[in-house]
């Protein structure tokens, strides 16, 4: 978004989405608001959240450096995303790629229910116990789920392409990694649909493969 004009906004992200909206559907999105001046004045990030998710779209994170900003996205439990993630980065043209560093883990015992958010700054997320629908993971590195998967999941969220999502039963909504990915009706399309599986990124692309 260039200006704090949330209706106009909202209109023309509504025109591109009526142009193809198979498309979109349940399609995750960024909310950038880096480009707002200080002189534009207060967003209600939440209201404007609100109007992007009745066009049935996804609000993965929000990207932006003002205080007053970031302020409403941490009371709001959103993940932000840094500016340079929304960057076309260049491959890396070292043939030997250097070895992830290690993490500490977050382990959920407990069900993760719709409308819930568990993030693992920093670290590794596991969770023993079953995410609903509405549910939300995310990880600065891998996620573990060792139960049914029904909720989204993001992992890599600070943009380590090489993390992974792990999962018993996959049953996901939306499932991303480094801001890389699938919605719930390609992964019902995939033959490994509701069954034990690893999420990996490669070439922009998200891959599934049995465990």
């Amino acid at each position: 978004m260039l200006h704090n004009q949330p209706q106009q906004f909202t209109r023309q992200l509504e025109e591109k989405v009526t142009q193809a909206p198979q498309m979109f559907v349940e399609t995750g999105v960024i909310l950038s608001l880096e480009k707002l001046t200080a002189s534009e004045g207060y967003v209600d990030i939440q209201d404007l959240i609100r109007m992007i998710e009745q066009l049935r779209l996804h609000v993965l994170g929000v990207c932006t450096q003002r205080p007053e900003d970031l302020e409403q996205v941490q009371q709001l439990g959103l993940l932000h995303w840094p500016a340079s993630r929304l960057m076309n980065r260049r491959p890396s043209v070292d043939p030997v790629a250097p070895p992830p560093p290690s993490r500490p883990s977050l382990l959920v015992t407990q069900p993760v229910r719709g409308g819930q958010q568990v993030y693992a700054a920093g670290a590794d997320l596991i969770v023993t116990a079953s995410v609903s629908a509405g549910a939300e993971l995310i990880a600065d590195g891998n996620i573990h789920v060792y139960a049914p998967l029904r909720g989204r999941a993001l992992a890599g969220a600070q943009g380590d392409s090489q993390a992974r999502i792990f999962c018993r039963h996959l049953d996901a909504e939306l499932i991303s990694i480094a801001g890389n990915y699938m919605i719930a009706e390609a992964m019902r399309q995939h033959p490994l649909s509701q069954q034990s599986v690893q999420v990996y990124l490669h070439d922009t692309q998200l891959h599934i493969e049995p465990l």
